[in-house]
């Protein structure tokens, strides 16, 4: 009865369980800034923004840009179009059980229900804070399947065609994508050091890998593509995402517990290379950035599941027909009640202030704002009429700009000469923002406030 218990039922309440939390998380109003700039392109590509010369919504963004996720910023805009902000929220939850769904599946095919069950769970915890309405969550399970298929073709010899359309899907879907071709190097280095692959195989395996790199380029922004992915990191000092982790805090936490079984196993017991390569990858990814995490603990978890069944007696069981039945019903299902729950939770924007959409609303058209980037996702969509000094897609302001913004927020020297060469008439800022103290005390009137956000005008003469 206890072993039946642990072996069936234990895994699957947990991964139901795992399945709850990630409904609760999309089942919320949506916070995430990003989430409206993301609407706002996605309108604008809706409204004919060519997808190799698109504009820019504020005249303090210049720089000539490419679209890296623009299909679904469109997808976005369109569902939000007919059904408002519950069905972005649903589509939120969506990308969340396909994560939990393509990193279970991963694992089961190293693994017992019961170690993935649990290591479903923590890879779910390492990446909660990356878990919102942003394109992104969609890649994390991308790599999860990139990780397995040339891990397995690093095994066996096959060629893992699927990958070229994935690959092509992904490029178009999130800036990520690169790591689709960085997975593929680490797979046919393990394959080339792996004595169970034939040497003819991996001519063809690279021709896989070529192949992928080609479907990238081959989307409708074409191969400037690749230039627009390189200049990203360049500029991540600007965005804490792209900061060193933090392995103290809870999600640093998760990933140690996915990372030391791993790590202890092989350094134990010794490793075929593709386990061997496939743990580096994925350490080196944790070490990396706050915006790497993720996709660490998504290639973290077939290796952990791989060593923590060793551990185990026996080979792992074979999935079978009933527990894929009961995985995608259990998901369907979430996904419904999802859709009950969106239209009575989801429906509210970030800044609730009754003044607020009365008062932007009523601002000339083209009326310069001065703003922080918390909020500037959310106007930039909601008013669109209004040209905001900051938002969060840094891919749209050039390295001088984006220096701007830091030096006015962190009012260095010079801030008000800043803000000036704006143009700013209006500011909408956070009422505990000390850029809004500031501005007060430089003589800006407060023309509405609540307990979130202020609206100032600036001075005669300013």
């Amino acid at each position: 009865m206890v072993s039946r218990a642990a072996r069936v039922w234990l895994p699957a309440l947990t991964l139901l369980g795992v399945l709850v939390v990630a409904v609760t998380r999309a089942a919320r109003p949506l916070t995430n800034p990003d989430t409206y700039f993301h609407l706002r392109f996605g309108a604008e590509f809706l409204a004919g923004w060519s997808l190799r010369d698109p504009g820019s919504v504020s005249s303090s963004a210049t720089r000539d840009w490419l679209p890296t996720q623009w299909l679904p910023q469109v997808l976005m805009a369109a569902i939000e179009d007919r059904t408002g902000l519950p069905g972005v929220a649903w589509l939120s939850g969506l990308q969340l059980v396909v994560l939990v769904l393509a990193v279970a599946w991963v694992c089961r095919r190293r693994a017992d229900p019961v170690v993935v069950a649990v290591l479903t769970a923590l890879v779910l915890w390492a990446c909660w804070p990356a878990l919102s309405m942003r394109p992104q969550v969609l890649s994390y399970a991308f790599m999860a399947l990139a990780v397995h298929a040339w891990w397995q073709a690093a095994l066996t010899g096959a060629r893992p065609w699927l990958l070229v359309p994935l690959t092509w899907l992904w490029a178009m879907w999130h800036g990520m994508w690169p790591f689709a071709l960085v997975v593929g190097a680490v797979g046919l280095l393990a394959a080339t050091l792996h004595r169970g692959v034939r040497a003819r195989e991996l001519p063809r395996q690279a021709v896989v890998l070529l192949a992928c790199a080609v479907a990238a380029a081959l989307t409708p922004v074409g191969p400037a593509l690749y230039a627009a992915v390189l200049t990203v990191a360049g500029r991540g000092r600007f965005f804490g995402e792209w900061a060193a982790p933090d392995f103290t805090s809870p999600t640093g936490t998760a990933l140690i517990l996915l990372a030391a079984p791993a790590l202890l196993v092989v350094l134990r017991r010794g490793a075929p290379w593709p386990t061997v390569l496939f743990l580096g990858l994925g350490l080196g990814l944790a070490l990396y950035s706050n915006r790497t995490l993720p996709l660490a603990a998504v290639t973290l978890a077939p290796v952990t599941a791989l060593a923590l069944q060793s551990l185990i007696p026996g080979e792992p069981t074979a999935p079978s027909r009933r527990e894929t039945r009961w995985g995608l019903g259990a998901a369907a299902a979430a996904l419904a009640v999802l859709a009950v729950l969106v239209p009575r939770t989801s429906a509210e924007t970030p800044v609730r202030a009754a003044w607020v959409d009365d008062r932007l609303s009523a601002l000339p058209a083209g009326t310069t704002v001065l703003n922080d980037w918390g909020d500037g996702g959310y106007v930039m969509w909601a008013h669109p009429q209004l040209d905001l000094v900051m938002h969060g897609y840094g891919d749209t302001f050039t390295t001088e700009e984006l220096e701007r913004n830091t030096s006015i927020l962190g009012l260095d020297r010079g801030w008000q000469d800043l803000v000036r060469e704006t143009g700013a008439e209006v500011a909408f800022l956070r009422t505990d923002h000390r850029l809004t103290a500031a501005l007060e005390d430089a003589g800006w009137r407060v023309v509405a406030t609540s307990d979130e956000v202020e609206l100032l005008e600036a001075p005669s003469g300013w």
